[in-house]
């Protein structure tokens, strides 16, 4: 790695992102209706709110160029050692010698969730999640039917993922991904003629997530669909009415009480030290993270509200 290349230490903590299980329960906890997961994953392909991918094991990146918004593409020669080790099995097998194009070092990132605007493959990987949880026929190509690769996105750039292997290991991965004869043809038209590279450790790109990997959204996001305004009556949120002069003591309240100052900011989070408050004085009343939002959003100090 460059020394120039740029630092993306993560500023966000663990704590600010859980699992699409874990979202529908806290979800459903502070509202008056359900959702699904089914209804993350649709909102998350229609761009109304953002999935994150939570890497269990380190990654490598590379900026992606871009023209007018859109992912630069590039072609790559015609060699079979080129285009087995880079393109996805169905863009080598249909003679499709495109690439993105990627621009300066290699980025190893520290932080473990990084987002994605679901601008690769990582959106027919949705639909796949999308369908599952329906019940209903996986797609067949997605609507992205042509995998160049996986997607982040970190401080508004995109970036692409890698991996780093010999060039031995990545020929076999790839050529195991093919039909019999032709697989082992590849091995032994490359093999013989290239022995000084296949040793050598290069960065190829990843067409599908790693085994270890999973999606995941950040509370932002879950607030997000929490407060979206709601069609045909579905899951409609709870109601969030209070005085402003009540809110500005609730928030004194919280902010001056050192359980809960450090969670002032994450309402959703908080909502769960006040139910447990609520159930150890015997009050059953189901609490409302919406109003709990508001009240805090109302009360601080930063709030311009009369």
């Amino acid at each position: 790695m460059s020394k120039n290349s740029p630092s993306f230490n993560s500023s966000n903590k663990t704590s600010d992102w859980m699992t699409i299980r874990e979202a529908v329960k806290i979800a459903n906890r502070t509202m008056n209706g359900k959702i699904k997961d089914s209804d993350i994953y649709r909102h998350a392909l229609h761009g109304n709110i953002r999935l994150s991918i939570y890497f269990q094991s380190p990654i490598i990146l590379k900026k992606v160029r871009t023209i007018n918004h859109k992912i630069k593409l590039h072609p790559i020669d015609n060699m079979l050692l080129s285009r087995i080790s880079t393109l996805e099995k169905n863009c080598f097998l249909s003679g499709r010698n495109l690439i993105i194009s990627t621009k300066e070092d290699y980025i190893f990132p520290t932080q473990r969730v990084i987002d994605t605007t679901l601008s690769g493959h990582e959106y027919v990987l949705v639909q796949r999640l999308l369908a599952h949880s329906l019940g209903i026929p996986l797609p067949l190509t997605g609507a992205n039917d042509i995998n160049y690769g996986l997607s982040v996105i970190i401080s508004g750039e995109i970036l692409q993922l890698f991996e780093k292997l010999t060039w031995r290991e990545r020929i076999k991965q790839q050529a195991a991904k093919l039909a019999g004869s032709f697989s082992l043809d590849i091995e032994n038209n490359i093999f013989p003629q290239r022995i000084n590279l296949l040793n050598q450790r290069g960065h190829f790109p990843l067409h599908d997530l790693p085994q270890d990997a999973c999606f995941v959204i950040r509370y932002a996001e879950l607030e997000k669909l929490i407060n979206m305004p709601v069609k045909n009556g579905s899951f409609p949120p709870t109601s969030t009415r209070i005085s402003t002069p009540l809110s500005r003591m609730f928030w004194l309240a919280c902010k001056h009480n050192e359980t809960i100052s450090p969670l002032i900011r994450q309402p959703y989070k908080l909502l769960s030290i006040f139910e447990q408050w609520a159930s150890a004085e015997g009050i059953t009343d189901r609490l409302s993270g919406d109003t709990l939002k508001t009240a805090l959003e109302r009360g601080s100090p930063s709030s311009t509200s009369p």
